[in-house]
């Protein structure tokens, strides 16, 4: 909804499955109850990570910085926007590939890169948009969640945004908001479930940590042969 930021409609979600709980009658096994305990749980969650939130953006930034990851603090959009920009013009990037996810195109970067001559898309067939991804300079993502303990992205693939997007481009962007950061795994595996209806984690979830990175059989440790060289996450203000 516009107007409303993601807190507020995750809470929103949960107080209104605890009101349906409770006047659906009694609970049943394997019904009402189980989503009941699930929302209360996601507030317990979402309470208290909401509580610890500077602790856990100064948890996340340090692991960041410690698998190579570069972190910029953007205090509005236009600023999150130029700093986007001018790693495309550092890097004579000619295209642009981005998820068409509410906070990247709240960030008006397209205007910016139009004024270069940067070519930017969001919207192609699928076989296309992988093609001009291989391509592209820079891939610009949302995420879904992003975990303190260990610096690392959650994505889920949906229209829109293509694992392509942070997969085939060296250098990917990131926009992490301060309420998507949650303590580690646990609190994960139980927001995914109610907030998103995840189940099974298959192929729909990326987890991204760090710039890609493999090593040879003597162990030669090589950044970027199997995925983006440099990543780079970008601290959006709420």
């Amino acid at each position: 909804m516009a107007g409303t930021s993601a807190r507020e409609e995750i809470l929103g979600k949960i107080s209104r499955a605890l009101k349906s709980e409770a006047n659906s009658g009694p609970p049943r096994p394997n019904g009402p109850r189980a989503s009941s305990d699930e929302a209360r749980l996601a507030l317990e969650i979402r309470s208290r990570c909401e509580h610890k939130r500077q602790n856990l953006i100064e948890q996340f930034e340090s692991e960041l910085v410690k698998i190579g990851v570069r972190v910029y603090h953007a205090a509005t959009t236009d600023s999150a926007a130029e700093y986007i920009e001018q790693i495309a013009l550092k890097r004579v990037t000619k295209t642009v590939v981005a998820a068409d996810a509410e906070v990247v195109e709240g960030i008006g970067l397209q205007k910016r890169l139009d004024r270069n001559g940067i070519r930017y898309v969001t919207d192609a067939s699928d076989a296309e948009f992988r093609r001009t991804a291989i391509e592209a300079g820079i891939g610009v993502s949302g995420v879904d969640y992003a975990l303190a303990d260990t610096g690392t992205l959650v994505l889920l693939a949906r229209t829109g945004q293509a694992r392509s997007i942070s997969l085939l481009p060296p250098v990917h962007v990131a926009i992490v908001k301060p309420d998507q950061i949650v303590s580690g795994l646990d609190d994960l595996f139980q927001l995914l479930r109610f907030e998103k209806g995840v189940n099974d984690l298959g192929s729909a979830v990326t987890f991204i940590t760090g710039p890609s990175r493999t090593a040879d059989i003597e162990l030669t440790l090589v950044v970027g042969v199997h995925g983006p060289q440099e990543l780079h996450v970008i601290l959006l203000k709420n």
